[in-house]
């Protein structure tokens, strides 16, 4: 009998160290850079572009099933225009955009952005605060994002809505360099974030 008690308590304790184990353990699956991108637009007062920007690097950090954490590194040298079909314009738009009176890809070639807080408001959906570094500044960053998971997969999707100004990216804002008496680029542009990791 005493056997038995001793089995039953020793069963109990392992079943109840591995629950709080997975309960407060990090769980960070891996993520397919490769289906994870990131799609930007940016307007004007003639019009709007669009492209995207692939990831180097990014990483979705899970609590018991929940969201606490994560990351993302964004390979500046791939910026792609989606929105003009003609070669030459697209590729002069590209370089614009690339250059010092944009992104300075060559002397700054990634952009990051970390999480700080995250506060779960739905099953699948959170509110996110954390910090964009663009162009080697800093600025706190704030954006719903919504987790859709599946046996295969685990996606985090995001719109978020960035001041270039705050990174010293000033060309063509009003009363600024490049633009002129009518015309202005606005100063927000829209990221659309896609991360695609692997499944629970």
């Amino acid at each position: 009998m005493n056997i038995l008690k001793l089995s039953f308590v020793s069963l109990l304790a392992i079943a109840t160290g591995w629950y709080f184990y997975n309960k407060y353990r990090v769980v960070i699956p891996p993520v397919d850079v490769s289906k994870s991108e990131i799609g930007w637009s940016a307007t004007s007062l003639s019009g709007a572009h669009t492209g995207k920007i692939k990831l180097s690097k990014a990483e979705l950090q899970f609590k018991n099933d929940v969201l606490v954490g994560g990351m993302f590194e964004a390979d500046m040298r791939s910026i792609t225009v989606t929105d003009i079909t003609d070669p030459e314009e697209n590729k002069q738009l590209v370089k614009h955009i690339s250059d010092q009176d944009f992104f300075e890809v060559e002397k700054y070639p990634t952009a990051t952005f970390k999480i700080t807080e995250v506060t779960r408001t739905k099953d699948d959906t959170y509110e996110v605060k954390g910090m964009m570094k663009i162009k080697d500044k800093e600025n706190p960053v704030s954006f719903t994002t919504r987790i859709e998971k599946n046996t295969t997969s685990t996606r985090a999707a995001a719109s978020v809505t960035v001041d270039r100004t705050l990174y010293g990216i000033e060309y063509g804002a009003k009363g600024k360099p490049g633009s002129e008496k009518d015309w202005f680029i606005f100063n927000d542009f829209l990221l659309n974030i896609n991360v695609v990791a692997a499944g629970s």
